[in-house]
């Protein structure tokens, strides 16, 4: 009876405390309306929307800043904007008022001070570049996804955190990869797989390029592996199974030459590093599929692949020489530091070789931005080697930890530690493979796989119980220690 009160006394006290809330929101409404007019309803909307963020577990706006990622490129009507740059900071205020609640955890990993030092250094490389305005640009970029990786890894404190983490982006991409084939079919695509191949039946998302759409897609592919080998109800493990397979084909459906290589490997990491049940019907359901994407997609990839024999007749091939030819010229010119992150896109026109070698470059006019398409390329002339070597060195580490933590998860039997570090493995070897086609040092997807990384540590991962980690505690004796 006692507890039955205290609870009557608690849920009236709620119902009272939510009424009068909503009273005195109404009220303040009104006066905003009455005597401010527009301005002070759009005020007040503002400050109950910080109010609603700062009192939600971070990954509610995380989930609406992820979903948004996918229309990047689109702006806002008048506002050199999108709304992914609008919820950003909403995700950093709902992490900074967890963080002040005493919700987050504290943070010990050895992948955290070499991810602050090389975002300290490109901080410093890009705001004292040879341009000042694009440097502060990128800068600003380094910093927020800095904070978005540790805030992120810092929230996820249990086992129901990290796959809550995992449902958020590989849902968000199967949407995505919904909508990809209501795109492939509105354009035909299906029907032009065996005919000609231009942009108007690739399929591209909201993305900039079909490239950028089918390297989204791709970086989703461990997260639902992941979930496929971690969940326990084999329902929902066949729904991870099921999302991992339209992302991966509709990645396909981009037509890219670097995505169709990417996608076949990435099968094949992901099989053989995550431990998983029925690992050789699964075996043999991927083999089934791939052999089903090859006969739909070979065709297109032996036009585009053999298209490079005969380079000079590929436009993109000769612009991404054009690119790395630029790019030698800028690194032979700043070897240590580089011209400074987000540079190269300003300057790269007083770096075109006196001979004009290139193809196509000494014909566009100054003011139009042109990148370096590889990533690496790009790492080294804006960043220098010192530049360079902190982004290997970060990357060496992680490697390092995931490979160590593998090791730890053997001895204990740990699938959870074990396929958490597949993940991290995974997903790097996705990024290093595609940064040697593309620019993904500031892909904010990248940032997000540092913050699983950074979770790779002994101290956050032991002990931990089946549904709850218990982060930052003296891990148990061994059994059968004295």
């Amino acid at each position: 009876m006692i507890v039955g009160s205290a609870n009557l006394q608690r849920t009236l006290l709620s119902v009272v405390v939510a009424t009068a809330a909503s009273v005195g929101f109404a009220f303040l409404a009104y006066v905003a309306a009455r005597y401010v007019g527009m301005l002070g309803i759009v005020a007040l909307a503002g400050v109950a929307v910080v109010a609603l963020i700062s009192a939600l577990h971070p990954f509610v706006p995380f989930a609406v800043y992820f979903g948004l990622l996918f229309f990047a490129d689109t702006r806002l009507p008048g506002l050199p904007m999108s709304l992914n740059q609008i919820i950003g900071p909403l995700f950093l205020l709902s992490a900074t008022a967890y963080w002040a609640r005493g919700q987050m955890m504290r943070l010990q990993s050895k992948v955290l001070p070499w991810l602050l030092l090389m975002s300290a250094y490109f901080l410093i490389n890009a705001v004292t570049g040879e341009s000042m305005e694009n440097g502060f640009i990128q800068g600003r970029y380094v910093v927020i996804y800095c904070l978005y990786a540790v805030a992120l890894a810092a929230a996820m404190k249990s086992e129901r955190a990290i796959l809550a983490y995992a449902w958020i982006i590989t849902t968000l991409s199967f949407v995505a990869a919904l909508a990809g084939i209501v795109e492939a079919i509105q354009k035909g695509t299906f029907f032009a797989l065996a005919g000609k191949i231009t942009d108007a039946v690739r399929v591209r998302g909201a993305a900039s390029t079909a490239v950028v759409y089918g390297w989204n897609l791709l970086f989703a592919f461990p997260f639902a592996f992941f979930l496929f080998a971690e969940v326990r109800s084999r329902l929902w493990r066949g729904i991870a199974l099921l999302m991992a397979c339209t992302i991966l084909f509709v990645a396909l459906l981009s037509l890219s030459r670097t995505i169709i290589a990417l996608a076949f490997i990435q099968t094949i990491v992901c099989a053989r590093v995550f431990r998983y049940p029925n690992r050789r019907r699964v075996l043999a359901v991927l083999g089934v599929l791939v052999i089903v994407a090859a006969a739909l997609v070979m065709p297109v990839a032996i036009k585009r692949f053999v298209g490079v024999a005969d380079y000079r007749r590929d436009y993109s091939l000769m612009e991404r020489r054009d690119n790395a030819i630029i790019s030698r010229e800028v690194f032979k010119a700043h070897p240590i530091f580089g011209v400074g992150l987000g540079s190269y896109s300003v300057v790269w026109r007083n770096y075109i070789p006196s001979d004009y070698r290139t193809f196509f470059a000494q014909y566009i006019e100054a003011s139009r931005p042109r990148y370096t398409d590889q990533g690496y390329m790009q790492i080294l002339c804006e960043g220098g080697i010192v530049g360079f070597g902190l982004f290997a060195a970060l990357v060496v580490v992680i490697f390092r930890q995931a490979f160590r933590i593998r090791r730890r998860a053997r001895e204990c039997d740990d699938s959870f530690a074990w396929n958490l570090a597949a993940l991290v493995i995974a997903g790097l070897n996705h990024l290093l493979l595609s940064t040697l086609t593309d620019d993904t040092f500031l892909y904010v997807r990248v940032w997000l796989l540092y913050a699983v990384a950074l979770l790779l540590d002994e101290r956050l991962l032991w002990p931990r119980t089946d549904t709850e980690a218990v982060p930052g505690t003296t891990p148990p004796e061994p059994a059968g220690s004295s």
